[in-house]
């Protein structure tokens, strides 16, 4: 009897110093990826590293983050900055939360409860996706705050379905995302031939084991797990009470994953507690969110994987802040790189940020402790440059930090 155990002692301990020292090379997200990259498979790291057709959008992103320069204050010495934030009455210890990915089990067996964990760890929010690979009850069940991300998933009635159960399992907030109407043209994942099912079964092992040989890992962890590739969220609104496949969904033909403004009215209605309308790109949009009774909005272009073309985040957060005025929270995704890119959204307006990438490359690398670790980076991030600007807390940050470059000098520079 004591083998078996010491053998499992000894192969924990490895791992755990395995993680370690990769963790150790990580200085940021540009190490996070580099890292996951030789972690994952190639479809894989694809899927959650690409954006839409040109990936116009997705770069963009970032380079709008880095046009946008710091105005400092010198000789200031400020060596505690106040990184403390409150949304919807809960105080988070940092400005910055964890998004909503699909299919993060693929990514790691920890999956949604590695990345929720973590965010409790590090004092701040989880946004559980619906299209998580663990039923919204059980990344409900640990501890810390978590909000709820709501899809449409097949009609209405899977749509109510969610909202009543997330509102039973205690989520604080919930997340409707509008952006979603079709998929977005991810071409990346079509020249892999990644199409969301990664079943084990003689035809995918035909296809795929070539290239999954090389990521032993991987390959190892995903068996040990059961090789799963379902929804979880959806066992009430099949037939046999099975979850549907990821497949099954990306598949799905003339019905948008997103609820309409309708949608929107009735859950309104239903929903107690603060409402949240993720996608938001146009002062217009905003204006109508708040006005269909929502409490907040994400200003998100889902990461660059949806519409290319559109415009970068932080390029149009000024026009939904005024749009919105005071009183309704605004947040922001797409395109966190830095800490500093964190604090740039803030001066801009945003009360927090959501970090989609970080978290998963961490989660590939770590699990729990990975995420936790990215997290880390950028609060350490962040309060090196708060002490280097000259600013005592986030509460200071606004448009007098920043200046942002006009529009030919952008174009000059291109």
């Amino acid at each position: 009897m004591s083998g078996p155990r010491t053998c499992a002692g000894i192969a924990t301990r490895l791992g755990d110093r395995l993680r370690a020292r990769r963790l150790a090379r990580v200085l940021d997200h540009a190490d996070a990826r580099r890292e996951a990259r030789r972690v994952l498979p190639r479809a894989l790291f694809d899927y959650v590293d690409g954006g839409a057709e040109d990936e116009i959008t997705l770069a963009r992103n970032v380079a709008a983050f880095r046009d946008v320069q710091l105005r400092p204050r010198m000789a200031v010495h400020n060596p505690a900055p106040d990184l403390t934030t409150r949304l919807f009455g809960s105080t988070l210890s940092l400005p910055v939360l964890t998004a909503p990915c699909g299919g993060m089990r693929l990514v790691h067996p920890q999956g949604d409860l590695g990345v929720a964990r973590a965010a409790a760890a590090a004092g701040t929010v989880h946004v559980a996706t619906s299209a998580s690979g663990f039923s919204m009850e059980e990344i409900a069940a640990d501890p810390g705050p978590k909000w709820f991300q709501l899809y449409r998933f097949y009609n209405r009635r899977a749509m109510e379905g969610l909202v009543h159960r997330a509102q039973r399992a205690g989520y604080e907030a919930l997340v409707v995302t509008v952006d979603t109407t079709v998929s977005g043209n991810r071409e990346r994942d079509h020249r892999n031939g990644f199409s969301y099912d990664m079943r084990i079964n003689l035809r995918n092992a035909l296809r795929m084991g070539p290239r999954l040989v090389n990521r032993p890992l991987w390959l190892y962890r995903y068996w040990r797990d059961g090789m799963p590739f379902v929804l979880a969220n959806t066992t009430d609104i099949t037939h046999d009470g099975k979850p549907l496949l990821l497949g099954e969904m990306a598949r799905t033909e003339g019905e948008s994953h997103s609820p309409s403004w309708e949608d929107i009215g009735w859950i309104r209605d239903t929903w107690r507690g603060p409402l949240v309308i993720k996608g938001v790109l146009t002062g217009e949009d905003a204006k109508r969110a708040v006005d269909a009774g929502a409490d907040g909005v994400v200003v998100s272009n889902h990461g660059g994987r949806q519409l290319d073309g559109a415009p970068a985040t932080i390029a149009v957060l000024p026009e939904v802040v005024a749009a919105v005025g005071p009183g309704v929270t605004v947040l922001l995704d797409s395109g966190i790189r830095r800490g500093v890119d964190v604090l740039k959204a803030l001066a801009l307006g945003a009360d927090a940020v959501l970090i989609g990438r970080h978290a998963v490359w961490g989660l590939a690398l770590g699990g729990r402790h990975g995420v936790q670790h990215m997290i880390e980076i950028l609060r350490a991030d962040m309060i090196r440059a708060m002490r280097l600007m000259g600013c005592r807390s986030v509460d200071e940050l606004d448009a007098g930090w920043l200046r942002v470059p006009t529009t030919g000098e952008v174009a000059a520079r291109a």
